[in-house]
């Protein structure tokens, strides 16, 4: 399974309605799942790595980016191990995409799916999430 399974986990371990998104060819780049929790909506992005990188596609990387800048709500869950899970705000995907979960300061769980901490993580995905800040045009 491409994102081992997370998307189930997801589902199966957190309250609200939750869609699978196949959007195939009709919409590049939009992530996995998309989630209504308490009147709150969001998308998320699964992926699974054994090691530090995590592999993005461009037009996921700019869906991402470019909904992120405009205070949508979208979090790259990453399931590392099988037993880490890493749940990156999509603020961050330009980061995650070139330098991987390494020097992240990031919401991390480990020892699996019985040890995650469920309801932390429904608080994050309903909580604020970070925006993409950018520099001031410059003057010329």
């Amino acid at each position: 399974m491409a994102d081992d399974g997370l998307g189930g986990l997801l589902r199966g371990n957190l309250p609200g309605h939750w869609q699978r998104i196949e959007s195939g060819l009709t919409g590049g780049g939009i992530p996995d799942m998309n989630y209504c929790i308490d009147g709150i909506e969001g998308w998320v992005e699964n992926k699974q790595t054994q090691g530090w990188a995590v592999r993005m596609r461009p037009d996921q990387i700019g869906w991402i980016f470019k909904r992120t800048l405009n205070g949508g709500r979208v979090w790259i869950a990453v399931r590392r191990k099988h037993e880490e899970l890493w749940l990156v705000p999509g603020s961050l995907v330009r980061v995650l995409a070139s330098e991987g979960l390494r020097n992240l300061e990031v919401d991390t769980w480990t020892g699996g799916p019985r040890q995650w901490d469920w309801s932390a993580i429904q608080k994050r995905l309903v909580g604020p999430s970070p925006r993409v800040q950018l520099p001031p045009p410059s003057s010329r």
